[in-house]
């Protein structure tokens, strides 16, 4: 099955370079320009993974981050969608603040297409590790 992606940016060049890192093979992708319709999708579709832009229009990336992260936490949901930050904001604060709501990952853009199938790929192997039952001895 296809991991689901919702790329939520509204640079038509990002845009373009997810798609060419994400290949269709192996992964479905819904593309949002704002964070409003990201939102939006997020709800409907249940992405795995978002990658998700600071700087866009009507709702910020933070915000919508963050209404991911309380929905998961209001829904009780047993599988938490991973988020890989997309964004020109590379100073520490920016990554600090990110880390703290709960990304999986961040690239900084500019960024090559190989990078964001890495990332992807890193944030599902971070998913699945933490929807794992620990073990107890």
């Amino acid at each position: 099955m296809k991991l689901k992606v919702l790329v939520a940016d509204d640079s038509k060049v990002a845009q373009i370079m997810i798609g060419e890192g994400l290949s269709d093979d192996l992964y479905s992708k819904r593309t949002a320009v704002n964070g409003q319709e990201a939102l939006d999708i997020y709800y409907k579709w249940q992405p795995d993974i978002v990658l998700l832009d600071i700087m866009m229009p009507l709702v910020s990336g933070y915000l919508v981050l963050k209404e991911i992260r309380e929905y998961e936490k209001k829904e009780g949901t047993p599988k938490k969608t991973g988020v890989v930050m997309l964004t020109a904001l590379s100073d520490k604060e920016s990554i600090t603040d990110c880390l703290r709501i709960g990304v999986q990952g961040y690239v900084v853009k500019p960024f090559k297409p190989g990078e964001i199938a890495q990332r992807v790929e890193e944030a599902r192997t971070k998913m699945e590790a933490a929807a794992k039952p620990t073990e107890q001895k």
